[in-house]
């Protein structure tokens, strides 16, 4: 085994965080053979060692199959593998707040101080002698 594919098989944790850091990995995500290949390329070249297109093709073969054998990647399909590296598990998300009920939304004030008034039509507007007479204009209207 030569110098490069001693150095990709013994550092698989090291190369799988420096992946993580230019693409998007998280365990029991696919990983695709290109991104790999290039992202191997990268890495090779960070620690100073050239190599032609076709040897790191080689080289990223060889380092996949002893990924699949470590079980770190399980095959998907051709070109694609699962990712099964725990310690890449997405942060768990927090469910969101619930939401408000719609008649304690209704009965809060608006910042500004005046209470809106409800329409028929259902649009609301400012509590004033004039869209308030409006307001059951059109209210009566309705019924009618």
């Amino acid at each position: 085994m030569n110098e490069k594919a001693k150095l990709l098989v013994d550092g698989t944790k090291e190369i799988l965080n420096y992946l993580r850091s230019k693409y998007r990995l998280y365990h029991l995500s696919n990983v695709f053979f290109r991104d790999i290949h290039y992202g191997l390329l990268s890495y090779l070249e960070v620690k100073g060692m050239k190599s032609s297109y076709a040897e790191a093709e080689h080289l990223t073969l060889m380092w996949i199959s002893a990924c699949e054998h470590s079980g770190v990647f399980k095959r998907v399909e051709g070109g694609a593998w699962m990712l099964n590296y725990p310690d890449f598990k997405k942060p768990a998300v927090k469910p969101a707040a619930p939401a408000k009920s719609a008649a304690g939304a209704a009965a809060q004030k608006p910042a500004w101080g005046v209470t809106p008034v409800r329409s028929a039509a259902g649009s609301s507007s400012s509590a004033n002698p004039q869209t308030t007479a409006a307001a059951a204009t059109v209210a009566e209207a309705a019924k009618s």
